[in-house]
């Protein structure tokens, strides 16, 4: 039964401790005065709006989340009922998606602030009113790519030549599991068994380009593989699928990787905890003891920066 409390429960997840390391005034927007801001009634309307400006969608996420959408429906659709969709296809559900964010962002503005879950807003749209006719052209393009270098993939081409042999691992898709006695959420795209090799592969699709935080991401995803399965690090390989470039990269981890993800994980929770006024209730410190980050590029992609420009 869902219950209404005055503070959320504290956990961790990498989005998290990287959200408090570019700046803890989103953090503290982001996790704690966002808190209720889904309630309609008996709540200011700070948490309201701060929670509002939390379900922006910038277009980047909101065109990975789309992607990675279909891409686990057509995984799904093949396993099923060895049906494998055309780029065309994917690309034109997709584009209906996206379609739909822009109408909800510049037709239903009043039903959003409303319902900030149930329609779309952009963030560009919010902020901009529009998106310019470059970034438009930009993202069409980008469809027909992830899309063929998806379909093209080894993971995908591993999928349908090997259906028999694999042992697709659980569908949920938030999966958490207990370090130091803390909630870890891990969002991982698609992991599998090879029953052939003897292998658990981890695949992380990526619709922007690399990153130096790609490893640690994976590192964390085999951890929870290697702790869920009770597996040895050799049987664990890891890749990341660029669907912009069609690169893939692979990952094999030791021991010092998961030690430096756990010397991670101990170093960010304490940093953490400097925002708690109260540890067992997880009641957040002041708003003004959030520091906001030095960094101005940082804020000229943040939900929250018209926030930042009232204080």
């Amino acid at each position: 039964m869902f219950e209404v409390t005055p503070y959320p429960t504290f956990s961790w997840s990498l989005s998290r401790h990287k959200t408090l390391t570019g700046c803890a005034r989103k953090y503290g927007y982001e996790y704690y005065f966002s808190h209720n801001g889904w309630l309609r009634y008996n709540v200011e309307p700070f948490y309201q709006h701060v929670y509002r400006l939390k379900k922006l969608q910038p277009m980047p996420i909101l065109f990975g989340q789309i992607v990675h959408r279909f891409i686990e429906q057509a995984i799904n659709d093949y396993l099923q009922t060895g049906t494998v969709p055309t780029v065309e296809e994917l690309v034109q559900y997709a584009r209906g998606q996206l379609n739909a964010a822009f109408i909800d962002s510049t037709r239903y503005t009043e039903q959003w602030r409303q319902k900030p879950t149930k329609y779309y807003m952009m963030q560009e749209i919010y902020y901009y009113g529009k998106l310019q006719p470059a970034v438009i052209q930009d993202y069409k393009e980008r469809l027909q790519l992830v899309f063929n270098h998806f379909l093209r993939s080894e993971t995908f081409q591993e999928i349908t030549a090997r259906k028999g042999s694999l042992r697709i691992g659980e569908p949920e898709q938030f999966r958490s599991m207990k370090m130091d006695g803390i909630q870890v959420f891990v969002v991982m795209d698609f992991h599998y068994y090879n029953e052939q090799t003897d292998k658990w592969v981890i695949i992380d699709w990526k619709t922007g380009g690399e990153s130096d935080d790609d490893r640690q991401q994976l590192a964390l995803y085999a951890y929870y593989v290697q702790q869920k399965y009770r597996v040895s690090l050799a049987q664990i390989e890891a890749y990341n699928e660029y669907l912009l470039t069609g690169n893939r990269k692979k990952y094999q981890f030791t021991d010092f990787d998961m030690a430096n993800i756990l010397h991670t994980f101990q170093c960010s929770v304490l940093e953490m905890k400097k925002y708690q006024a109260d540890i067992f209730a997880n009641e957040p410190v002041d708003l003004e003891d959030f520091e906001p980050t030095n960094e101005q590029w940082q804020c000229r992609s943040c939900n929250f920066r018209e926030l930042c420009r009232q204080s």
